[in-house]
């Protein structure tokens, strides 16, 4: 989900430089990315998309600033700027508005002030800009196939989209997603936690494995012990940084609710639970769908899809499913089990192997739903995004 303003700070004069940090740390849904002092640092970041709004302390010398301002709004119309200053002269607060500048901001600096002008840069940015969407797939209990669901779902959703799909395995013990692709990644999650100050976009894409089926992968740590490097911020922080990276992003979740996968559901704009037609499962399934709605999940963030459905009328059924979780199945997914697991052995989706079989005909029209789902709300999404996006800045 991508409300969060990535910030970069333009400062040459060493002594506010902490300052005017902490006035910026003090404001939700923003993260400071970058702090520079030279056209050439600023460049940098822009063009590696890091940031989506600079702050521009015009002092000690409003005229080289202003400069850089007018740079940046020719090459990146597309970031929001907010200029600060100690001088209030009529003439130093219209020279970087006539440059490009949506906001001014005199110090010393009001908190109520500073989010009152971002909360403005915010809502025009977020109400014009795309936005990504996250999905993750989970089940509760164990050989349901939710990571078969996961790789064939993001194969899918980047044929559909003819964007790449970003994969992200976050069973950091023993997540197979790199299997189900027959691939052997030189670099994994930990690399990215191991730099995680220094995220970007060219380094999630670079971590990524590119797989030939509009897919990037990115892969579960190798060393059991290296999950020791994932705390609750930093899986916050790569998911952000994932999602702003790719159009699409499929997460595959191990079952337990930790602290670690909590972070990463609160970001998700739908959760996929995978059931299958088996008591305990379905128990099971319940249990998790409520504790989602206790995490704040709403309603139409979570969906549950059956798996290794045999179309037989059985003891079991989708009725008893959509009882436990008090809503409709989602999706329903044929059991084939032999030819899934055939897939999985030789490390690659079904499409590749079939592109009529029934379970890719299934997980493909999940995926045709997830999209159209995504377009059909984009505009409506947009608007409850900005609504109230003062108050939330304002919320310490």
């Amino acid at each position: 989900m991508g409300n969060l303003l990535h910030v970069c700070l333009f400062n040459v004069e060493a002594s506010a430089s902490e300052e005017l940090q902490g006035h910026l740390s003090g404001l939700n849904f923003v993260r400071l990315v970058a702090e520079v002092s030279t056209a050439k640092e600023l460049a940098t970041v822009l063009e590696n998309q890091d940031a989506n709004l600079v702050f521009f302390h015009l002092d000690p010398d409003p005229r080289f600033v202003v400069e850089v301002i007018d740079q940046v709004s020719t090459s990146h119309p597309e970031v929001g700027m907010i200029a600060v200053s100690h001088q209030t002269d009529p003439q130093v607060i219209l020279e970087p508005m006539r440059a490009g500048c949506d906001q001014f901001v005199c110090e010393p600096i009001e908190h109520a002030d500073l989010a009152q002008a971002v909360g403005k840069v915010a809502t025009k940015r977020l109400a014009n800009s795309p936005k990504s969407r996250c999905v993750c797939v989970v089940s509760p209990s164990g050989g349901s196939g939710a990571t078969s669901v996961a790789c064939n779902l993001a194969m899918e959703i980047g044929k559909a989209s003819e964007r790449t799909c970003g994969l992200v395995d976050f069973d950091l013990e023993f997540g197979d997603c790199a299997v189900n692709f027959d691939c052997d990644p030189k670099y994994t999650l930990a690399d990215l936690a191991d730099s995680v100050m220094h995220l970007d976009r060219s380094l999630i894409q670079s971590t990524a494995v590119e797989l030939p089926y509009n897919v990037a992968l990115l892969a579960r740590p190798k060393a059991l012990e290296q999950q020791e490097l994932f705390t609750a911020d930093t899986t916050n922080r790569i998911v952000e940084h994932v999602c702003t990276s790719f159009e699409n992003v499929v997460i595959d979740l191990p079952n337990q609710i930790t602290e670690q996968t909590v972070a990463i559901l609160r970001q998700a704009d739908l959760v996929l639970v995978v059931a299958q037609l088996l008591v305990p499962n379905i128990r099971n399934v319940g249990r998790y769908v409520e504790a989602l709605t206790r995490l704040g999940l709403s309603d139409d963030r979570v969906e549950v899809i059956v798996n290794r459905c045999d179309g037989r009328s059985g003891r079991i059924t989708t009725k008893d499913v959509e009882q436990a979780v008090n809503k409709p199945v989602y999706g329903m997914i044929p059991n084939d089990y032999q030819f899934v697991a055939r897939s999985i052995d030789f490390g690659r989706p079904i499409a590749a192997l079939d592109e009529r079989n029934p379970v890719r005909t299934a997980i493909r029209k999940i995926a045709t739903q997830i999209l159209t789902k995504a377009s059909v709300h984009a505009a409506e999404d947009r608007t409850v995004r900005t609504k109230g996006f003062l108050e939330r800045l304002l919320t310490r």
